[in-house]
């Protein structure tokens, strides 16, 4: 009974340790960062951290680890399941695949808004952490790779431009994604007409991302006759 206590203060520790880890990386980067904050923070003393994750680079490197996994989770399985659950192809269901993509990745961003300052770190960085574990990024590269060839299933079936690289496609979808949300605040004064409610400006963002993608920018013959 005292182990299994002993274990379940352990737990409770460590995770109060990431969560507080998580913050200060956010906010101040890994170059920034500091133990004795971390443990401040998180309400523990900076040796329970050196105790349980041995050093800095350890730590973020733990907290690595928990991003890919919510992003797994939260983002490249559902997609997968999508993308293999029928081999029937139409604009219709690339479209869902499009709004899919776009809704769980705005989604995933919005409710772990330090992941997403946590990439912003890393990109600036080289994402040398992110790309360390060969393990993590093997699960990521065989979902990616699904994801990849849907499109390009999409392309052979005369959907998608046979000028575009299928899988470019995709990760500029993601980009996307990132950059109206890491941007929203700079141009805040020109998107003065994009819903400031969160949820409505997520479901614009959705909207206008899939349109872009699917249509581009320039009027179709039937649109520029409506007019």
């Amino acid at each position: 009974m005292v182990r299994v206590i002993r274990q379940r203060d352990a737990e409770v520790a460590r995770e109060a340790i990431l969560e507080a880890a998580e913050e200060v990386f956010a906010r101040d980067g890994f170059a920034g960062a500091r133990i004795e904050t971390i443990g401040v923070e998180a309400g523990y003393n900076k040796s329970l951290i050196f105790h349980y994750f041995g050093g800095k680079e350890e730590l973020y490197q733990a907290i690595m680890v928990r991003l890919k996994k919510r992003l797994l989770d939260g983002y490249l399985e559902p997609l997968t399941a999508f993308a293999q659950c029928s081999n029937e192809m139409s604009t219709s269901r690339l479209r869902i695949f499009l709004e899919l993509s776009v809704d769980r990745y705005l989604a995933f961003l919005a409710q772990n808004p330090r992941n997403l300052r946590i990439m912003a770190w890393e990109a600036a960085e080289g994402w040398h952490t992110f790309l360390g574990n060969r393990k993590e990024l093997e699960e990521h590269r065989t979902r990616m790779i699904c994801l990849g060839e849907f499109l390009l299933d999409a392309q052979k079936a005369g959907i998608i431009s046979p000028k575009l690289n299928p899988r470019f496609v995709f990760v500029s979808i993601i980009h996307l994604c990132v950059m109206y949300l890491q941007n929203l605040p700079r141009y805040e004064w020109f998107l003065s007409d994009v819903p400031i409610d969160q949820s409505e400006s997520l479901a614009f963002a959705r909207q206008q991302i899939v349109e872009f993608v699917l249509h581009g920018i320039i009027t179709t013959p039937s649109e520029r006759s409506e007019k």
